[in-house]
């Protein structure tokens, strides 16, 4: 096989990795998995975890520090996050929206956590360290979004992404504003809020 083929595979099997190649290419990933539950936001819509908890009734009851989540998008964010053991069947999660000032509020109910996690054990095919491994989608992703939209993907990475729920927060008044974050938001983020706006109905 010639050079520039070798590199048009890789290249079409990189574009099409959950329709167009076989994950009999791919290497069974044989390091511990840990399954988390991340938080992301839009690039340039930052916002505040106020809260972030989590039951698995009759099991475990369990919680996350809050604090500053950013992008991006349908993406697994940054390292970190609460464990998914037990798969929990109530997700709690409060933030405030510095782009909108707003403070939001929702409860998801996972009716059938077990067939959640069954999903996010099928292996998809993903590059890591440079090579192809066949990976669970181990992270369970919340995508919060201007407005209260709530989006929830499985992934391991970006490129393997499933939406598994859509939901609609509720606003609610707050009394902490966090002054300071929301000054040094509004330098870094001001100029694109007065160019672009909210764009509520992108996500």
């Amino acid at each position: 096989m010639t050079r520039k083929l070798v590199v048009l595979v890789t290249v079409l099997c990189t574009s099409f990795l959950l329709s167009g190649c076989s994950t009999a290419d791919s290497t069974q990933w044989d390091q511990p998995v840990m399954y988390r539950l991340k938080v992301t936001t839009p690039r340039h819509y930052d916002v505040w975890i106020k809260s972030l908890e989590l039951e698995a009734s009759g099991e475990r009851a369990w919680w996350w520090p809050g604090g500053i989540t950013t992008c991006c998008w349908k993406g697994p964010g940054l390292s970190g996050g609460p464990q998914l053991e037990p798969m929990p069947d109530y997700i709690y999660i409060s933030w405030f929206s510095f782009a909108e000032q707003q403070s939001y509020a929702r409860l998801i109910h996972i009716p059938d956590p077990e067939a959640l996690r069954e999903r996010m054990e099928q292996p998809a095919p993903v590059y890591k360290i440079g090579k192809l491994y066949n990976l669970p989608r181990y992270n369970l992703v919340l995508g919060l979004a201007p407005g209260g939209t709530v989006v929830m993907w499985i992934m391991n990475k970006a490129e393997t992404a499933i939406e598994v729920g859509r939901y609609q927060a509720v606003p609610f008044d707050d009394d902490v504003r966090y002054e300071g974050a929301l000054e040094a938001y509004m330098e870094r983020e001001g100029d694109y809020l007065k160019q672009h706006g909210l764009q509520l109905d992108r996500w």
